[in-house]
């Protein structure tokens, strides 16, 4: 987990992530896929779906957020089956997401660019890891947020080093 944080920082790394970031809105919006904004994609149990993230990208995302997340909230989020992120029903992370929330849309239209997409981006993180040999991890994002939640009240990042 620490090195995920400490590369997290990386600048190249975080050009990387942002790049895709970047694809990902432009492909997104060729497709145009209507987001009704009504939080059923961060409610993964009530709606049968699972948000994978890699180890990398949680660190990222839990660097680069104003917002943390106590491991009360987090275990109770995660026993839900719900983003400890949704807000009512926006992400009050949206600019920090992962890219598996880039991706996902609740849209009821061909959904096979979205699965492309995802796997392409999936793909590019794993090369990130495999160029810099950072140890990877791949796991649902409730237990990575649960996980860095406990890492974070346990003391193992560095204070002051969050934000």
């Amino acid at each position: 987990m620490q090195i995920w944080w400490r590369l997290s920082a990386d600048p190249l790394i975080d050009e990387a992530l942002r790049a895709l970031h970047e694809h990902a809105a432009t492909v997104v919006e060729l497709h145009r896929p209507v987001c009704l904004a009504s939080g059923r994609c961060c409610q993964f149990k009530n709606h049968d779906h699972l948000l994978a993230v890699t180890g990398l990208e949680a660190a990222w995302t839990w660097r680069n957020t104003q917002r943390v997340i106590s491991i009360a909230a987090a275990t109770n989020a995660q026993q839900q089956g719900a983003c400890a992120y949704l807000d009512g029903k926006l992400c009050s992370i949206h600019g920090e997401r992962p890219t598996g929330c880039r991706t996902y849309f609740c849209d009821r239209g061909d959904g096979t660019w979205q699965s492309t997409l995802s796997e392409s981006l999936h793909q590019s993180i794993r090369r990130i890891h495999d160029e810099r040999e950072i140890p990877y991890l791949c796991a649902e994002w409730t237990w990575l947020v649960k996980a860095f939640s406990a890492a974070d009240e346990r003391g193992v990042f560095f204070k002051g080093s969050l934000h």
